[in-house]
């Protein structure tokens, strides 16, 4: 069932307690060697009988002076090693941008710090994001090395050591360094934060034909508003097979490479009148900076380090944007160059943490836990949860079922969708079922499952990874219905299901199949069920301008009214019933809000006979005015209904 989202919730990896293992460290008088993830080949290769002169050292064998951090952590703090793990060097740059992330990743970094007063033992712990909580991963500090060198990541200064000691937790939760070979940067974003990560392709958006005015122009106040709000962001430029992996451009920039983005701003132009900064109107440049994880490899074209562009830029903005001259993988590019050159980027949200500086508060959480299982049943029977995708309309309504509804026009919805990871510690690695997103308006009424798919007005990519992402935008006010689901039917999996809903409310799991006909009587199944869509209506007379309409069902004594249109009669708002017998009585009411007056325009009532069929209807609309009835309009219906009650 639902639960509000809660991104402190902690559990221990492999069991290992922190706080026990120092202390019995500190009792015994020795550093700390975990067994579970040992210094050998074991924890290096798949295939842990590879030769290999490699030599496991702790910092204080490579250096004098070790630290956890040395002045703070920086995006170039991370450079890549031999391994081809660039999606997680890149996503732990990009962690640097956010402090409470940083300190939910290395909690009580101070504490685990070379310093007098702390006890070293060798133990470190850092914390990663899994499936709906915070997994402590407690590592010994022994390092792969090659003549004194460390092999893998590591920081630009040589006594620094997070960067290196995170990648080791990393690689413990993946069962061995080689298993962190090319994995997928919204997994590495996902466990570094719990956020969100939606990736962007660059080509696509700037040919939406739906982005209204300039569309370069709200990429970068996109990305810059996310960034400020602390987003982490990390660029990638495509490769379209093996060979272009890693494959030098001439611009300098890397094909099949993550890039992460540390800052995302303006920059004023004029340099000659700087001190007149208040009485002049500057040029303003757009401009996005990228940290190669490689720690070298920059871009080499306009406005690259020491181009004579910068010229244009006073000296005390330099400054303040920190602008140098060296090889150290940091770099600024025009955002117009960006775009033609970069193909995805990641945008990282993050929601409801205790930390309102570092997410968007105006979205609420809600979450469940589910399973897509056939529950022993057969497929297509009505406890199969495990019904594939809308490519199956036989078996799609069959999967878990979620309902939420938009109270005003114009709202947002963000869905994330994780299955679990079966494979946590383990080197061999099971691969994860294709899965996806998919999102239904349903009648404003509706209180049971839906059994035939209706109006889609979203899908999500279906891809093989572990979570899939779809942001719902401008949701018209009404009733959706979400289904969460594997590509193909009959897969089973685990998963987390995560909804962020802003102007939306009343979200929960659908689990009946059909709805009481009756408020009184409960204990009978209904025996048919009737849809009806009310189309339009037309009036005789010329409405007021400015003005509310809406209409309202009424069956059993039961009102339901439509969402309000301003100025419109083309309602196309759907109605549900179901019935113990099969005829219905029905009336239509159109109603009109004008100068803070209800009034009634018209009402026609009619019956329904359950004839398993559709059937379109315009009847007349009336109204009694001096005891006379007098016809005012039409409204326009369209009505199946089915002796099945589970048909619709």
């Amino acid at each position: 069932m639902g639960k509000k989202g809660n991104l402190d919730k902690k559990r221990l990896f492999k069991n290992q307690n922190y706080e026990k293992i120092k202390k019995e460290c500190i009792n015994k008088g020795c550093l700390f060697v975990d067994i579970e993830f040992p210094p050998t080949n074991a924890s290096l290769f798949l295939d842990e009988k590879i030769n290999s002169d490699i030599v496991w050292k702790r910092p204080g064998e490579i250096v004098s002076n070790p630290q956890l951090f040395v002045e703070g952590a920086e995006p170039n703090d991370v450079t890549q090693g031999i391994l081809g793990n660039c999606w997680f060097v890149s996503a732990s740059s990009a962690l640097t941008h956010n402090k409470y992330l940083m300190n939910k990743v290395i909690p009580n970094d101070q504490d685990q710090e070379w310093k007098e007063g702390n006890k070293y033992t060798g133990c470190f712990r850092f914390c990663f994001w899994r499936f709906g909580e915070w997994l402590e991963v407690v590592v010994d500090d022994l390092l792969p090395t090659k003549d004194g060198e460390l092999l893998f990541a590591r920081s630009k200064s040589s006594n620094e050591f997070w960067s290196a000691l995170l990648e080791k937790a990393f690689a413990k939760l993946f069962g061995c360094y080689e298993n962190l070979v090319g994995g997928q940067l919204a997994d590495a974003l996902l466990d570094v934060s719990g956020g969100v990560p939606e990736t962007i392709r660059i080509n696509k958006f700037m040919n939406n034909p739906t982005i209204k005015g300039s569309r370069i122009n709200k990429l970068f106040k996109h990305l810059q508003r996310e960034f400020d709000n602390g987003a982490l962001l990390v660029a990638a430029i495509a490769a379209q097979s093996k060979e272009e992996i890693e494959e030098s451009l001439e611009c300098g920039l890397v094909k099949g490479h993550a890039y992460a983005v540390t800052a995302v701003r303006y920059i004023d132009l004029d340099a000659r009148n700087a001190s007149f900064k208040y009485f002049n109107k500057f040029e303003r440049k757009m401009m996005i900076r990228l940290q190669n994880p490689w720690g070298e490899k920059e871009w080499n074209g306009p406005w690259s380090d020491g181009s004579e562009e910068w010229n244009q830029v006073a000296t005390t903005q330099k400054e303040i944007l920190g602008i140098t001259v060296e090889e150290d993988g940091e770099f600024w590019m025009p955002f117009n160059e960006f775009i033609n050159y970069f193909t995805d980027i990641s945008v990282c949200r993050l929601f409801n943490t205790s930390n309102s500086a570092f997410s968007d508060p105006s979205f609420k959480e809600t979450r469940f836990i589910e399973q897509w299982s056939n529950n022993g049943a057969k497929s297509g029977a009505p406890n199969d949860r495990a019904g594939g995708c809308l490519n199956f309309p036989a078996t799609c309504c069959l999967n878990p079922q979620y309902m939420f509804d938009v109270i005003s026009d114009d709202n947002d919805a963000i869905l994330a969708l994780t299955q679990k990871d079966e494979s946590e510690g383990l080197k061999e690695r099971e691969n994860f079922v294709t899965i996806g997103i998919y999102v239904m308006r349903v009648e404003i009424n509706r209180e049971c499952r839906i059994h035939q798919p209706v109006e889609v007005v979203a899908t999500s990519d279906y891809t093989p990874s572990r979570s899939t992402y779809l942001h719902l935008q401008n949701l018209k006010n009404g009733r959706y219905i979400v289904i969460p689901s594997t590509y193909a039917p009959k897969e089973t999996a685990n998963y987390l299901f995560r909804i962020f809903t802003k102007g939306c409310s009343k979200i929960r799991v659908l689990q009946n199949h059909t709805s009481s006909p009756s408020r009184f009587i409960s204990c009978y199944r209904p025996k048919c069920i009737i849809r009806i869509i009310v189309k339009s209506f037309e009036l005789e007379e010329k409405q007021p301008n400015y003005c509310i309409n809406y209409c309202i069902l009424i069956c059993n004594g039961r009102r339901v009214k439509s969402r309000k249109l301003a100025n419109a009669l083309n309602f196309e708002e759907s109605f549900i019933y179901h019935s113990y017998s099969f005829q219905k009585n029905f009336s239509i009411q159109l109603w009109r809000e004008y100068k803070k007056e209800k009034i009634l325009i018209g009402e026609r009532k009619f019956v329904e006979n359950v004839e398993n069929d559709k059937h379109s209807y315009t009847f007349n609309l009336s109204k009694k005015q001096k005891n006379i009835e007098k016809t005012v309009g039409q409204v326009h219906l369209e009505i199946c209904s089915y002796d099945d009650p589970m048909y619709l």
